[in-house]
């Protein structure tokens, strides 16, 4: 477990969303063809209105990354009857308390400095004494003395686990969780919007109240690291049961590839956080694109 791993701020969404093009993955047997101007403005015209659903940031926030719409430019002739899986995400980074979590997060560093530095000693000592064992190895070998190789032997190893278990000491995940929590709980929350996007699976979710509209919620909460996360998924338009687990989104009747058949929105945020940033976005909006 590494201080990097810890501090990770990335959201992964698509741990949420198990979505993929259709055909994505596979051979394109009929060839492509790039999508036309009008299925293009279909397809931006639902991640518009979809974004156009979404909360700015709330009071000490910002909003990060590129949210640039970008249409399907090409497509599978063999997927051409196979509803178009597109979509984009929303993330927002806390500002308002940056100066306490560098910090927290200068504190930790000390104290961890400080440590290794009291261990430094130890550390210099047993790594001289096997330097000193690696030279009186040679000599037992080239003397042909294997009782002191093997005395020698014994003792490199013994040496070597004293070694391994001061360096593991400065791994200390009391202190790393702390760090963590300190300085990436409540950092970052994002929302996805993810257009047709196929099979939806996750042991952890649980059925909850669906908004006007919806198909279906639910949520769940994760933890790692010290670090937790609320999790909501909405889903709108037409999906099936799936026989191994989960659902899958469905053509909507007559519609053409390029719209919105099915819609998942996905949000992370900090446990405590979920519930208000829900009530801000106008899922009544995000579910006419499904009903256009």
């Amino acid at each position: 477990m590494t201080f990097a791993r810890l501090l990770r701020g990335a959201l992964l969404l698509a741990a949420a969303i198990g979505a993929s093009a259709a055909f994505a993955d596979s051979e394109c047997v009929k060839g492509y063809r790039d999508t036309t101007a009008a299925e293009r403005q279909t397809m931006l015209a639902v991640m518009e209105a979809a974004k156009a659903a979404l909360p700015d940031a709330p009071t000490g926030w910002i909003i990060g990354g590129y949210e640039d719409l970008s249409p399907i430019g090409t497509i599978c002739k063999d997927a051409e009857n196979t509803p178009w899986s597109y979509g984009f995400s929303r993330t927002f980074n806390r500002a308002d308390d940056q100066a306490a979590r560098e910090q927290a997060l200068a504190e930790a560093g000390a104290k961890a400095r400080a440590a290794q530095e009291a261990r430094q000693p130890q550390i210099d000592a047993l790594t001289a004494r096997m330097q000193t064992l690696g030279a009186e190895l040679g000599t037992a070998a080239q003397k042909g003395d294997q009782a002191r190789v093997d005395a020698i032997n014994r003792e490199l190893e013994k040496t070597s686990k004293q070694l391994e278990a001061i360096y593991a000491q400065a791994n200390d995940p009391a202190l790393l969780e702390s760090v963590a929590k300190a300085t990436m709980q409540d950092r970052t929350m994002a929302i996805g919007i993810s257009v047709n996007p196929g099979g939806i699976s996750n042991a952890e979710m649980k059925k909850s109240q669906a908004p006007a509209g919806a198909h279906s919620a639910y949520r769940w909460t994760t933890s790692a690291d010290g670090v937790s996360e609320g999790h909501a998924q909405v889903l709108f338009g037409a999906w099936h049961p799936r026989a191994q687990g989960g659902l899958v989104s469905q053509r909507r009747g007559t519609q053409p590839s390029s719209a919105a058949h099915a819609v998942a929105v996905t949000v992370v945020a900090d446990p405590a956080r979920l519930d208000s940033l829900l009530a801000s976005i106008d899922f009544g909006a995000i579910a006419a694109t499904v009903a256009r």
